[in-house]
């Protein structure tokens, strides 16, 4: 696949993925999905697992696996942008599909350690976490998860409480690194 303006205004991304399904590596619900979330975004309509089960037909839990996979191929990104989570297939527009990225983002990490797939609800409140304690960030909340998986309790309320735990007594991330609670 030759580069391409896939963001400007007069590309019709819909259309280059029909065009393009043989070159793509996705199964036929996938590119559904991949349609839907492009539409979506175009007309401004917030995306969540429930909207897209309803528009394909597809169980919700089916619409969370897809999500995985796409985001392992590198075709879909799942961020959280101005107060809400925001869908891009940009990836699926590069000239080669990711590979799987080494260091994984927040929610790929609580996917992994959890399990399952994460509600686009559970996605949101992580992704909310680093500004919620910002003296921790990123490093901290991944420091509590870690924490909450030596204790086997995997859920958001126990990592939430480690978080505020350690704001109270004033914990810095190199305390938390020093191994001090």
């Amino acid at each position: 696949m030759k580069e391409i303006k896939w963001n400007a205004s007069y590309f019709d991304r819909r259309t280059w993925i029909l065009e393009n399904l043989e070159n793509l590596h996705v199964e036929s619900q996938e590119a559904l999905v991949l349609l839907v979330i492009d539409y979506c975004n175009t007309q401004g309509i917030p995306i969540s697992h429930e909207l897209l089960a309803a528009k394909t037909k597809l169980p919700v839990d089916d619409i969370e696996a897809i999500f995985m996979t796409l985001t392992e191929k590198g075709y879909l990104t799942i961020e959280f942008e101005k107060g809400t989570i925001a869908f891009s297939i940009a990836g699926l527009f590069e000239e080669q599909p990711k590979e799987a990225v080494v260091s994984l983002s927040l929610i790929e990490r609580f996917e992994m350690e959890f399990g399952r797939p994460l509600s686009s609800a559970e996605m949101q409140r992580i992704l909310e976490l680093p500004a919620v304690f910002p003296d921790y960030g990123e490093q901290g909340v991944i420091i509590a998860l870690n924490e909450a998986i030596v204790y086997e309790k995997l859920n958001l309320n126990y990592i939430e409480r480690v978080l505020r735990s350690w704001a109270n007594k004033g914990l810095s991330i190199e305390d938390l690194e020093n191994g001090q609670r």
